[in-house]
């Protein structure tokens, strides 16, 4: 009957070698000293931690989601088994970028929008950080930044375009459509103004009132997370080339 491998000794808790092997089919016996892999000086626990994240392709969310754990745990628990396994943090190297800090909950103040009180709260419940759905269906991942000025998103890379003022311009222009605004396309280059980017679109919106875009300059788009988060949060539905304000959420802007 096999039992489980015993790596560390019950006496000192040095580790074990194995110093007689045994071919269970044709009796070959070997003797020496063996040492064992890395991964077998891990815990049972340990090591079905590293087969979780493997599963999940190091996806922080649906880690915290099987195990139970908050982001920093998961990130901590990870930093532990690459200390144990001997391997080098890639933290520590030499410029090398760092994951920002998290932020698991922001206050809303009185101050703010409904919209960014309602982004906030579905956030907060959360723990600072979520994966949400782009309308073509790719994941995208949200946090918090860590300035408390907006969101952060590996999908849109330079910094500021995911400010609150970003989002309260979105639904500004949806409703001053009349509930339906289309959300231009500054991401094929067209300049503000244009008929892929009217100052009346979401991004063209954006654009000129966050940004100060003027007319006939280009502009980046981040409309696509934007449209996502809002449509995430429950203010507005993400529709393929349009931005809609979601009725019941028209009761939170006249309050």
């Amino acid at each position: 009957m096999e039992k489980e491998l015993v790596s560390h000794c019950p006496r000192c808790s040095n580790n074990l070698i194995a110093t007689h092997l045994v071919c269970k089919d044709c009796n070959l016996e070997l003797t020496g000293n063996f040492g064992l892999s890395k991964f077998d000086y891990l815990s049972s626990d340990e090591l079905d931690f590293v087969l979780t994240f493997l599963k999940y392709h190091g996806r922080f969310k649906a880690i915290q989601e099987e195990k139970g754990m908050s982001y920093p745990a998961v990130k901590k628990k990870i930093t532990e088994i690459i200390k144990k396994l001997g391997v080098e943090d890639p933290s520590n190297l030499k410029g090398a970028v760092t994951e920002p800090e998290l932020i698991s909950y922001l206050q809303i103040n009185t101050s703010d929008s409904p919209v960014v009180a309602r982004i906030k709260e579905k956030l907060n419940a959360c723990g600072g950080r979520t994966t949400i759905q782009l309308l073509q269906g790719d994941n995208c991942d949200i946090w918090f930044d860590a300035n408390g000025k907006g969101l952060v998103s590996p999908k849109i890379p330079p910094a500021n375009q995911l400010i609150w003022e970003a989002f309260d311009a979105a639904v500004e222009v949806v409703v001053n459509n009349g509930g339906k605004a289309a959300k231009g396309n500054a991401r094929s280059g067209a300049k503000l103004g244009s008929n892929e980017l009217p100052l009346n679109s979401v991004e063209g919106y954006i654009a000129h009132k966050v940004h100060s875009v003027q007319k006939g300059e280009s502009a980046f788009g981040p409309g696509f997370v934007i449209s996502a988060v809002l449509d995430w949060a429950g203010i507005c539905r993400n529709e393929r080339g349009f931005l809609s304000i979601i009725p019941d959420f028209i009761k939170e802007l006249k309050k």
